[in-house]
């Protein structure tokens, strides 16, 4: 099984994120990718976005996917309103990911298992 950490974003619409960080050696280099569902249009829309590069890091690539994702809401009017880890945090620990976050201009508690 390839190692990887799935986050949920949720927005203030029907539209909903995963982001998986992927480290197909289960270390450096990492991957990303975004999967959009967004149930605004019909029918639903489900939509892969991968980014066909390396990063150094866990870090790295989940900047790049939550500032895709944040560029993605800004040109569609939808708002980022909650980030959840569902299944742990393989790659980026919570504290990390919550630097990132606030960094991107996001005022939201990254959460785990929904909590």
């Amino acid at each position: 099984m390839i190692p990887l950490q799935e986050i949920d974003i949720h927005t203030d619409k029907k539209v909903f994120y995963k982001v998986h960080l992927v480290a197909p050696t289960g270390t450096v280099p990492f991957f990303t990718e975004v999967l959009v569902y967004n149930s605004e249009l019909s029918p639903p829309l489900q939509s892969n976005v991968a980014f066909h590069q390396q990063f150094n890091s866990a870090s790295d690539a989940f900047t790049h996917a939550i500032n895709w994702v944040i560029d993605y809401c800004s040109e569609h009017e939808y708002t980022v309103n909650r980030i959840n880890n569902p299944c742990n945090c393989e790659f980026l620990p919570q504290t990390e990911q919550q630097h990132i976050v606030e960094a991107a201009g996001l005022l939201l508690q990254v959460q785990i298992n929904g909590a």
